[in-house]
């Protein structure tokens, strides 16, 4: 057999595998004459039977083949015993088949009979794909969150901004309508101090005042108190006025009439008037440029302040803003030391009108 396969030699190992007889040895003489000879009286090598050979692997298995290895082996070979072909050749046909699929056993039971003494770790279960792996995520890393996740109990989920809704624009207040003007009508009664200068007092009066109106000016110039009282019949009560302005005593001073006769034209005018329900105002004697005056007006404008009391009703301190301390006039105040200019009849008329307004006429 080995000379007919004299240019290829099979290898030891492939022999042990295939169950094949060792090649023959070679010759120990190494002359060539003689190899043919020697090798026709050589003994032919006995070739074992595969049934032997596992049956020895069975039984004298090495040290390190003990355990599975053995068993699987000495299982093999009684198995063989049984069921193989008497005839060589299909006993070593069946052998080497045997072989293979022990070996593949082998090699597919090896990794689950060493499972006892190794587990496997989950990286290589991951990474042959095992489909029993644990997919448990590992605690130590934090799951990314997705959208199913609930939100965090501690943070408030954010909650949609209702969009704003045009309001309507309120309604403007009503403006109250405002209260109608009460127009006091007037009539003003006097000498030549109410007929002068030529915008004399009472005018002024109604042009800065919207709440008077002057309906006659009927001041006379050198009129008494007597004749003032004379004409109330024809001048005053025909106008029904609201108020009447009353300025007088100057000409019954120059005329030398007594201060008790003057009050007493004075208090006839104001209880006539009241019995037209007229409101009546007094207005106190201006003053004088002649110093030797002062002292007769003063006792005068005060027996006028005493009846405007005792009557009730309201008088005007006209002297006063247009006196200097002597009692004599401011000369910016008078034209000729006796009438007003026009910028003494505009103070007479701020003093009128700031007086009567604090009174809620």
């Amino acid at each position: 057999m080995a000379s007919g396969r004299r240019g290829f030699r099979i290898p030891a190992w492939l022999r042990s595998i295939l169950f094949l007889p060792a090649a023959p040895s070679p010759m120990a003489h190494p002359d060539p004459h003689h190899v043919f000879e020697s090798a026709r009286h050589m003994a032919r090598p006995s070739r074992r039977s595969p049934l032997a050979m596992l049956a020895s692997l069975g039984s004298t298995g090495s040290a390190g083949s003990a355990g599975a290895e053995g068993s699987l082996s000495a299982a093999v070979a009684r198995v063989g015993r049984r069921v193989l072909p008497r005839e060589a050749k299909r006993r070593e046909m069946v052998a080497v088949l045997t072989l293979l699929v022990g070996a593949s056993l082998f090699s597919v039971t090896g990794p689950i009979a060493s499972a006892g003494s190794t587990p496997p770790t989950p990286s290589s279960q991951i990474a042959a794909g095992d489909p029993t792996t644990d997919q448990t995520p590992d605690p130590t890393q934090t799951p990314e969150p997705d959208g199913t996740s609930s939100p965090d109990p501690e943070t408030p989920a954010p909650t949609a901004t209702p969009t704003p809704q045009p309001q309507p624009k309120p309604a403007p207040p009503r403006k109250r309508a405002p209260k109608p003007v009460t127009v006091s009508t007037f009539v003003a009664l006097g000498d030549s101090l109410t007929a002068w200068p030529n915008t004399p007092w009472p005018s002024r009066l109604d042009a800065e005042d919207p709440n008077l109106r002057l309906i006659k000016n009927v001041g006379i110039p050198g009129n008494t108190t007597a004749q003032m009282r004379a004409r109330l019949t024809t001048d005053v009560y025909p106008y029904s006025p609201n108020v009447l302005f009353v300025l007088g005593g100057t000409n019954d001073l120059g005329y030398g009439i007594s201060g008790s006769a003057t009050i007493a034209n004075l208090r006839a005018i104001i209880v006539g008037a009241k019995s037209h329900k007229i409101n009546v105002v007094l207005l106190l004697v201006p003053p004088d440029s002649y110093p030797s005056m002062a002292s007769k007006i003063n006792s005068l404008n005060a027996a006028i302040i005493d009846l405007a009391n005792s009557q009730r009703i309201l008088y005007v301190d006209i002297h006063a803003p247009l006196a200097n301390s002597a009692g004599t006039y401011f000369a910016k105040y008078t034209s000729d030391g006796l009438h007003f200019t026009d910028l003494g009849a505009q103070v007479v008329a701020n003093t009128i009108r700031a007086r009567i307004k604090s009174h809620g006429l």
